[in-house]
C-alpha cells in the first residue's frame, strides 16, 4: 500500500476513533512533587489507562548484579502489602484490571488498565506494590528460575545473541552494554535486599513521568496519582554518565551453529533533543524504516532476494542516539548482504532522497500518526513516549506539522552528516561464509 492510500484508509478509521481528538488536546498537570504527569480526559468509554515510567532501568544495575531493574520489576505485582503473590493476582482478576511491567535501559514503565467503576482498586493496588513490595522469597526464586530459563532460551536465538552482543560491542563499559534481562552470574548473585534498595531508590517520585488517558476528571486524576504516588520517596535516581565512545567499527561475528545468521548494524545517531531528529526520522523511514516502500527493502530483498526482511530505525536513549539495522540471510549470502546495505546506504548518504520518497515518508509518517491514538491504552502509551523523549505536552499536537516543515534539503543534509556506513558497527551471531 503506497503512502498516499494508507492516508486516505487512516483518516477514514480516524473518524470512527473519537479517542484520538482528546490526545490532541492533552494538558499537563500538577499533582504531586517531582512528577511529570500528562492527562487526556475522553469520557467515550468507561475506561481509564495510566503509563507511568521510573528512572529505573538496566542502566541502573549495580556492578556485578545484571538484570536487577528487570528482577525487580518482574516482581512488581508478586505480592504487595498484607497480600502475597496469589491474593494479589487474584484482586486484579477479579477487577479485570490489567497491569504490566516492560524494563528497558532507562525506563521501568508500568501500565495499568482498568475500568472507571474500579480505578480505585486499580490505583490502590499499584500504589501498594510501590510502596510496599514483598519480595517474598517463593516469588524471587520462583522469578529467578523463569528469568535464567530465558536467557538460557535467548542463547539458541540468534536474533537475540546479535542483539545482546551488539550492545557490548556498541557501547563496551557503559551500562547500556549489557542486556535488561541481566546474565546468569548477575541474576544468581542478586538477593532480596539488592531487591529492596533497588525498588527504594528507583521506585519514586524524583523523575517520575505519568500519563493518564481515559474516562476520569481532574478532580478524580488528582486524588489517584495522590494516593497512589504520593506515599513513594521524593529522591531523585542520579543522572546516568554519557558513553565514552559509540560505536566499534568494522565487522565483529560471534560464532554460532545455525543455518540462518542474524546481523545488528548500527552508526552513531542523533539524541531527541537535537533539532535535527524529526529529519533523521524521516530519513531512516525511506532508507529502512518503511518496510516495503524502503531502499533496503528494494535493493536487498526485492531486487537481489537476498533476506525477508531488512529494516532500520532511530532509537533515541536517554544518553546516546543510534541508527540501528537489522537483517537475516543464509550463512552463504551475509558477506553479499552486508555489502548491499552498505552501498544502498552509502548511496543514500551521498545523494539523499528523491521529492517523491520525501512526499510519500511524511505522507506516510503523518497519515498513520493518529491511528496509535485509537484507544485510550494507546493515548496513555503515546503520551509516555514523548515524556520520556523530553518533548512539550503539545508536542503530541504539533509533531504532524513538524514532520511537514522537514524539507529536502533537510534530509539530504542529515543523510550525508549522519548514514556513512564507514562509521558502520556490524555484529552478526552465526557463521558466515563463501559460495
Amino acid at each position: 500500500m503506497n503512502g498516499k492510500l494508507f492516508a486516505a484508509c487512516a483518516a477514514a478509521l480516524i473518524a470512527f476513533a473519537p479517542p484520538a481528538a482528546s490526545a490532541f488536546g492533552a494538558k499537563q498537570v500538577h499533582i504531586v512533587k517531582g512528577a511529570d504527569v500528562w492527562f487526556a480526559e475522553d469520557h467515550t468509554l468507561p475506561m481509564v489507562a495510566m503509563v507511568a515510567a521510573f528512572s529505573a532501568g538496566s542502566a541502573y544495575d549495580p556492578a556485578g548484579k545484571n538484570g536487577l531493574a528487570e528482577f525487580a520489576a518482574s516482581l512488581l505485582d508478586e505480592g504487595a502489602g498484607k497480600l502475597d503473590a496469589k491474593a494479589f493476582h487474584t484482586a486484579l482478576a477479579d477487577k479485570a484490571i490489567q497491569l504490566s511491567v516492560d524494563t528497558d535501559r532507562d525506563w521501568t514503565v508500568v501500565t495499568l488498565t482498568t475500568l472507571t467503576a474500579n480505578a480505585n482498586d486499580a490505583f490502590k493496588l499499584l500504589g501498594t506494590a510501590l510502596a510496599h513490595p514483598r519480595f517474598d522469597a517463593d516469588a524471587i526464586a520462583r522469578v529467578r528460575a523463569q528469568m535464567l530459563q530465558n536467557l538460557r532460551q535467548q542463547d539458541e536465538d540468534p536474533s537475540e545473541v546479535a542483539s545482546r552482543d551488539f550492545h557490548q560491542v556498541f557501547f563496551g563499559p557503559h551500562p547500556y552494554g549489557h542486556a535488561p534481562e541481566g546474565d546468569g552470574p548477575g541474576l544468581t548473585a542478586i538477593a532480596r535486599g539488592d531487591l529492596q534498595r533497588f525498588a527504594a531508590g528507583h521506585w519514586v517520585r524524583g523523575g517520575l513521568k505519568i500519563a493518564v488517558a481515559g474516562d476520569v476528571d481532574s478532580v478524580t486524576l488528582t486524588a489517584l496519582v495522590k494516593s497512589t504516588f504520593g506515599p513513594l520517596s521524593g529522591a531523585t535516581p542520579p543522572a546516568l554518565p554519557k558513553p565514552a565512545r559509540l560505536g566499534a567499527p568494522g565487522l565483529h561475528v560471534f560464532a554460532m551453529p545455525v543455518p540462518q545468521p542474524n546481523a545488528v548494524f548500527a552508526l552513531p545517531g542523533l539524541l531527541r533533543s537535537d533539532p535535527d531528529y524529526l529529519a533523521a526520522y524521516v530519513a531512516n523511514y525511506i532508507l529502512g524504516g518503511g518496510g516495503f516502500s524502503s531502499r533496503l527493502t528494494d535493493e536487498v530483498r526485492e531486487k537481489r532476494g537476498l533476506t525477508y526482511d531488512v529494516s532500520t530505525d532511530v532509537p533515541a536513549l536517554r544518553k546516546a542516539g543510534l541508527i540501528e539495522g537489522t537483517v537475516a540471510t543464509r550463512a552463504d549470502a551475509m558477506n553479499q548482504t552486508l555489502a548491499a546495505v552498505r552501498d544502498t546506504m552509502a548511496k543514500f548518504a551521498a545523494d539523499g532522497p528523491t521529492p517523491q520518497e520525501l512526499t510519500d515518508a511524511k505522507t506516510y509518517l503523518t497519515g498513520s500518526y493518529p491511528l496509535a491514538f485509537s484507544s485510550n491504552a494507546g493515548i496513555a502509551g503515546q503520551l509516555s513516549a514523548f515524556q520520556r523523549a523530553g518533548m512539550p505536552v503539545d508536542y503530541v499536537a504539533r509533531r504532524n506539522s513538524l514532520i511537514n516543515a522537514v524539507t529536502l534539503d533537510d534530509v539530504k543534509r542529515v543523510a550525508k552528516k549522519w548514514f556513512d556506513p564507514k562509521r558502520m558497527t556490524v555484529v552478526v551471531a552465526g557463521t558466515m561464509t563463501k559460495k
